[in-house]
């Protein structure tokens, strides 16, 4: 496997433990509505997967910051590895939030924030395809940062709904506060994600080219 494969296998990984945590929030928010006890079990979750996230990613990015030879920009595959790690710190805040908002009683805040955190969920997991995909069918990749895309456009429709009734409909006033906070991370997530597709169609395209030259070197006269 060459320095380059290994990279976006540890990125993969990476990825994989975003889409755990993903998932994670997304149970916490169904469970929001029903007002479980054990909201706190599963925000200590998503903490302790992020604990691990970032012991991980900083190993990656040292060792790719040392490496000597890739075939690609070493700074596409650190980019990827920055923008995974803010968006886990951002999942890990959201969590702390819901776990604060556990006494919320209004169903439209209960839809638009199980919306946003299904959107956001989808999102990671095609983080991961993308990931699986980059070094070999740019294609594929290009397919799913058009999904992306559109993901990213939804859960920014979604958000500035939840935005808007927060300040001008909501009637729990205590946490309006924490969720305008709220609208705040997944619009960070929303500009992360955006920019992720951008370095991903690179990376596929950067790849690509290089399998060429490869196959052109080998090939006989």
């Amino acid at each position: 496997m060459s320095e380059t494969s290994r990279f976006i296998a540890s990125l993969q990984s990476l990825s994989e433990k975003l889409v755990q945590m993903s998932s994670l929030l997304s149970t916490l928010t169904e469970r929001l509505r029903t007002n479980e006890l054990d909201l706190d079990h599963v925000a200590n979750e998503i903490t302790e997967i992020g604990k691990t996230f970032s012991l991980t990613f900083e190993q990656v990015a040292q060792e790719i910051m040392e490496a000597e030879f890739l075939n690609v920009n070493p700074s596409y595959l650190l980019d990827v590895a920055r923008h995974m790690d803010l968006i886990c710190s951002l999942i890990e805040r959201c969590a702390l939030l819901f776990s604060y908002a556990r006494h919320i009683q209004e169903d439209e805040v209960f839809e638009l924030v199980i919306t946003a955190t299904s959107e956001l969920n989808q999102i990671t997991i095609e983080f991961a395809e993308c990931l699986k995909s980059v070094a070999g069918d740019r294609h594929r990749v290009m397919e799913l940062c058009d999904s992306i895309s559109k993901r990213e456009k939804a859960l920014k429709a979604t958000s500035e709904s939840l935005n808007m009734y927060a300040t001008q409909e909501m009637t729990a006033y205590e946490y309006k506060p924490q969720l305008r906070e709220l609208f705040d991370y997944y619009a960070q997530i929303r500009v992360l994600s955006r920019d992720l597709t951008i370095t991903f169609r690179v990376l596929a395209l950067k790849l690509e080219r290089q399998r060429l030259l490869n196959v052109k070197a080998v090939r006989p006269t």
